[in-house]
C-alpha cells in the first residue's frame, strides 16, 4: 500500500474544535478528562467507532433525539465509523435516568412495531451510506443467567445510589417544615439517629419520622410529608445493559445526551474490566419540550416529532416559548454558530419574527424549504387570522357517534382521556362555538381542535 492510498483524517486540531463544541458534562474537570482523551484517540490518525443508541419506547424519533444524532453526524462528516444502535432489549425496561417513577414495562412486540423506521427517521440527519445498524439483542439476548450475575457483581447498590434520580427516589420519604423562634428536633429511630437544628427550613430523610419541640401554632407552613417512590431491581440493569453495549461494539466513543451520564461511565468500567481501552463519552444538553421546561419526551406530549407532518412541526415550534428559541437554535437546527449572535439579537427585538425563523428552518430540514413556506403560510392564515383553511381532512362518522369518539379516532388525541382534557379546555369547538365532548357527531360538521387542526365529518 502506497502512503498516497492511506486514507488522511482531518488534523487533530480541527476535530476536536468540532466534536467538542456544544458538549456538556455538568463539571469542567470531567469535560477537560474527556477532551483529553479523545484527542488522544484523534491521535491514532484512524477512524473512530463511534456509537448512539436510542431505545425505541414510541413510534416516533423527536427532535431531542436529533441533538446526539447531530453530533454523531459530525463524527462521520470527519471520517469517523458511525454506528446507529437500536436498543430492543434495553428498551425492555427503559432509561430511568431522567425518570423519577419507575417506567411502564414494554413487550417484544410493541419495540418491534415502534422501531420499524428508526432507521429511516434517523437517516435524515445521518448518512445512512455510511451508517452501521445494530440491534443489542444481538449480544444481549445471548447472555446466560451466570453472564448477567458476573456483570452485576461489578457494581454496588451504593454505586447505584449515587445516581440522583434514583437517590431522591430512596430518600424522599421526608419532611419538610419552617419554624419560627423554636427548636425543631426530629427523631428517625428506623435508624437511631436524633438531630437538633435551629430555626429556619429543615428537611429529614427517613423512613419513620417524629418532630417534636415546637406546638402547631409556632409553624409558620405546614409540615410536608412525601412518600419514597420504588426503585424496582430490574432498573439497576439498565445501566449494566447499556455498559455491554459498549463492550460489544468495541466502541472508541459513544455519544448520549447528559442525563445518560451514569449509562455512558458504566460502559467505560465494564470495558476496562473486560481488558478493553475505555470509550470516551460525548453528552449533549438536554433539550426542552414544548412548555419550555421538561426535557422534550413523546410520552409527556411535549415534543416535535422527526415524522410529524410540515404543519405540525411548523405549528409546534411556533408554540414555543420566547426564553428557549436561542436553545432550539442552537441544538435542533444545523444554523452555522456564526450567525447565533444575530439571531439572539433578533430574539430580543422581534421573538415572533424569530420564532417563524426556527419553525422554517426546522420544517426546511425535513420536509424542505417549499413545505416550510406553505407551513408558514397556512399558520399565518389559519392562525393568526383565524380564517378557516381551504383544505381540511375528512373524517367517517360511521362507528364513532360522539364527538369524544371522534377526536381519538382521527389522532387528533392520544386518548379519551386526553380528548376530554381538550373539551375541558374549550380547545374543541363547532363554527366558533365551544362544544361538549358528548355532543353528536353529525355529517357536515366542521371541527376545530386547537389552533391548528380541522376535521370535516362525512
Amino acid at each position: 500500500m502506497t502512503k498516497s492510498s492511506i486514507r488522511q483524517m482531518p488534523p487533530v486540531d480541527d476535530q476536536l474544535a468540532v466534536l467538542m463544541s456544544g458538549v456538556d458534562y455538568g463539571d469542567e474537570h470531567l469535560k477537560s478528562q474527556m477532551e483529553r482523551e479523545l484527542r488522544s484517540l484523534l491521535q491514532q490518525d484512524r477512524p473512530l467507532r463511534v456509537y448512539l443508541g436510542v431505545d425505541p419506547t414510541a413510534t416516533s424519533l423527536t427532535l431531542g433525539h436529533t441533538v446526539p444524532l447531530r453530533k454523531l453526524r459530525q463524527f462521520q462528516q470527519l471520517g469517523h465509523h458511525a454506528i446507529f444502535l437500536i436498543g430492543d432489549y434495553t428498551a425492555l425496561i427503559g432509561d430511568p435516568s431522567d425518570k423519577n417513577k419507575l417506567r411502564p414495562q414494554l413487550s417484544q412486540e410493541d419495540i418491534k412495531a415502534n422501531e420499524r423506521t428508526y432507521f429511516d427517521q434517523a437517516a435524515k440527519i445521518l448518512d445512512p451510506a455510511k451508517t452501521e445498524l445494530r440491534h443489542n439483542s444481538e449480544w444481549l439476548g445471548k447472555l446466560r443467567f451466570p453472564d448477567i450475575i458476573s456483570l452485576m457483581s461489578k457494581f454496588t447498590v451504593q454505586e447505584m445510589l449515587r445516581r440522583d434520580n434514583f437517590r431522591q427516589r430512596f430518600g424522599r420519604t421526608s419532611v419538610d417544615v419552617m419554624v419560627s423562634d423554636k427548636r425543631v428536633v426530629w427523631t428517625t429511630p428506623a435508624i437511631g439517629n436524633v438531630r437538633e437544628e435551629g430555626v429556619g427550613r429543615y428537611r429529614a430523610s427517613a423512613i419513620d419520622l417524629s418532630i417534636v419541640g415546637f406546638g402547631v401554632d409556632e409553624w409558620k407552613s405546614e409540615p410536608k410529608l412525601s412518600v419514597s417512590e420504588p426503585i424496582y431491581l430490574h432498573e439497576f440493569l439498565y445501566a449494566l445493559m447499556q455498559g455491554y453495549d459498549a463492550y460489544a461494539l468495541e466502541c472508541d466513543v459513544q455519544v448520549g445526551g447528559t442525563e445518560q451520564l451514569f449509562n455512558l461511565m458504566a460502559g467505560r468500567k465494564i470495558q476496562e474490566d473486560a481488558g478493553q481501552k475505555p470509550h470516551v463519552p460525548v453528552t449533549m444538553p438536554i433539550l426542552v419540550g414544548l412548555d419550555g421546561k421538561a426535557r422534550m419526551s413523546k410520552s409527556a406530549g411535549n415534543h416535535i416529532g422527526v415524522n410529524d407532518t410540515a404543519d405540525e412541526q411548523y405549528g409546534k415550534a411556533m408554540s414555543l416559548p420566547d426564553e428557549v428559541i436561542i436553545d432550539f437554535f442552537v441544538l435542533a437546527t444545523n444554523v452555522p454558530r456564526t450567525e447565533l449572535t444575530a439571531i439572539q439579537h433578533e430574539i430580543e427585538r422581534d421573538p415572533m419574527a424569530a420564532k417563524k425563523r426556527l419553525a422554517r428552518t426546522i420544517v426546511s430540514e425535513f420536509h424542505g424549504e417549499d413545505a416550510a413556506a406553505e407551513a408558514e403560510a397556512r399558520f399565518e392564515r389559519t392562525v393568526q387570522r383565524k380564517e378557516t383553511p381551504d383544505e381540511i381532512p375528512e373524517f367517517a362518522i360511521t362507528g364513532f357517534p360522539t364527538l369524544i369518539d371522534v377526536l381519538v379516532a382521527a389522532g387528533a388525541a392520544p386518548s379519551k382521556r386526553e380528548a376530554r382534557r381538550l373539551f375541558e379546555q374549550r380547545a374543541v369547538t363547532v363554527e366558533g362555538t365551544p362544544v361538549d365532548a358528548h355532543v353528536e357527531a353529525l355529517r357536515g360538521m366542521v371541527v376545530q381542535v386547537g389552533k391548528r387542526r380541522w376535521l370535516r365529518l362525512v
